[in-house]
């Protein structure tokens, strides 16, 4: 959950989707630039054009046409319609974190529009509903959400993931089995649609769009630049727990693991860390005291066996979601992430326990990593709970999953400036593992996948993020955005 970030033939079928203006058209530059007021645009001739075309993942370069960076509705407005009157390509970026670099278009020729301007707050202390601008990132929500009654979101781990893609791909987070995805609790929200209409989408109002956006909604259908989340209290005392064991016990602790969510208290979420390291380790956050905590883990323990090492702390949410949060500081209103800006994620989710060949191939891939990486890993987290009895229809599919595995493969220190070489060995050494484990993968199953964990090396990505809701998704989409203004090479298709 921490860590929020390519094949010929699906980017060459982007391409013949839809046409990618190469030449910097004037009409798009100056129509921009026609948007007053706070609002201000960056050109490839301005000087901070190379620092503002980054992703939060260095190993892309893509070349915007320009990025946009509005500070009204309004603005949003104006500026898909430039874009849509010159056929440019629109990427919205709220936070830049994307797998496959779409914040920034995933493609050369795009307009960004970055909401970083779009950072208001505000809570209703008598519904708990948090009004959430589409520019926050998840660290200062929390730091918000605290700081205005000690309120909290089921949103992830990674502090620096902007709320916008991590809200409109699911959201599964730190008290998900708990509450729901992070889209079960948007109540509405504010979107500018691709003809620049400005719109409330919401389970009374556009409500094709509003179950369109909660599960599929990153860059396909708009621009969202204001949520309505569903807050909660969490209890006065809050778990956290780190378990530490070899990773030589693999196989055991990953059936034990599996089981264990069948059974464990919705007020429990966890994530199983696996490491070329040699080591594994559960994480734990329990709503509740820490006697309450170790009876809850009790079943986990009497299966997998006695941790070599655990620290385990009661205190506030807050202290957990900062325990949790990777930063090299411990500021959530301005975190400085502790992971690699080079790294290549991938994701799988299991309807239940791996089987044995899943199981050896990790072993045998995190045993032998090869030269140039700094790290590699498997988050594996736990789903189940209220995951699966959402409060409402929407187009996030993935009811019933028992475990969701996110494979992550780094090269490079959190410091690492951009412009360092690509580590071929690390990225082909990624793709291998995930072969293997597509191909491992049970039997009369169909493959699944996080949409937020988007790869493009997935084959028939589209239905192992969407499964039954694509053709609902395209028909939304064939009549919101019939020129498939907002397009990259895996947004939802028009047919």
């Amino acid at each position: 959950m921490h860590f929020q970030w390519t094949s010929l033939a699906l980017v060459a079928a982007a391409a013949l989707q839809a046409t990618t203006t190469q030449a910097l058209p004037a009409n798009m530059i100056s129509c921009l630039q026609a948007i007053k007021g706070k609002s201000y645009l960056i050109t490839p001739s301005s000087s901070n054009y190379t620092q503002e075309s980054l992703t939060e993942n260095y190993i892309f370069n893509y070349k915007p046409q320009a990025i946009f960076h509005p500070a009204t509705n309004n603005d949003v407005s104006a500026a898909i319609k430039c874009a849509a009157t010159a056929n440019v390509a629109i990427a919205p970026r709220s936070g830049g974190h994307s797998f496959e670099g779409y914040s920034a278009g995933g493609q050369d020729g795009s307009l960004i529009i970055d909401l970083s301007q779009f950072s208001q707050f505000s809570i209703d202390k008598s519904s708990n509903i948090a009004t959430i601008g589409g520019g926050n990132r998840l660290g200062p929500t929390y730091a918000k959400l605290w700081a205005n009654g000690q309120y909290l979101i089921p949103a992830g781990t990674c502090p620096t993931v902007g709320i916008g893609g991590h809200a409109l791909g699911g959201g599964v987070g730190m008290t998900s089995r708990k509450f729901g995805v992070l889209s079960d609790n948007i109540v509405s929200m504010t979107v500018v649609d691709p003809s620049g209409a400005i719109k409330t989408a919401s389970a009374t109002e556009n409500t094709d769009l509003y179950w369109a956006l909660r599960g599929a909604g990153g860059g396909s259908f708009g621009v969202v630049t204001e949520f309505r989340v569903q807050a909660y209290k969490p209890p006065s005392k809050v778990t956290s727990m780190t378990l530490d064991y070899p990773l030589s016990q693999y196989s055991a602790m990953l059936d034990a693991y599996a089981a264990f969510g069948a059974t464990a208290t919705d007020d429990l979420m966890a994530e199983l860390n696996l490491d070329s390291g040699g080591s594994m380790q559960v994480q734990i956050v329990y709503l509740g005291s820490k006697a309450d905590a170790n009876k809850a883990i009790a079943p986990l323990l009497k299966a997998a066996g006695k941790p070599k090492d655990s620290d385990i702390r009661e205190g506030k949410w807050i202290d957990a979601a900062i325990r949790f949060a990777w930063m090299q500081n411990k500021d959530l209103s301005n975190p400085k992430p502790g992971d690699s800006n080079y790294a290549k994620g991938r994701s799988l989710v299991y309807r239940q326990a791996l089987n044995k060949k899943e199981k050896d191939t990790i072993y045998k891939y995190l045993t032998a990593p090869p030269k140039g990486i700094s790290a590699a890993y498997l988050i594996v987290d736990l789903w189940g709970g209220k995951i699966n009895s959402p409060s409402s229809d929407s187009a996030f599919i993935h009811q019933g999953v028992v475990i969701g595995i996110e494979f992550v493969t780094e090269w490079g220190d959190a410091g690492t400036k951009p412009g360092k070489k690509a580590c071929g060995p690390c990225q082909t050494w990624s793709l291998n593992f995930y072969k293997e484990m597509l191909a491992a993968y049970t039997k009369g199953q169909s493959i699944e996948a996080y949409q937020n964990y988007i790869d493009i090396d997935l084959p028939n990505s589209m239905n192992a993020y969407y499964g039954n809701a694509l053709p609902r998704l395209k028909t939304i989409k064939k009549a919101i955005d019939p020129n498939n203004v907002f397009r990259f090479p895996q947004s939802i298709p028009l047919n």
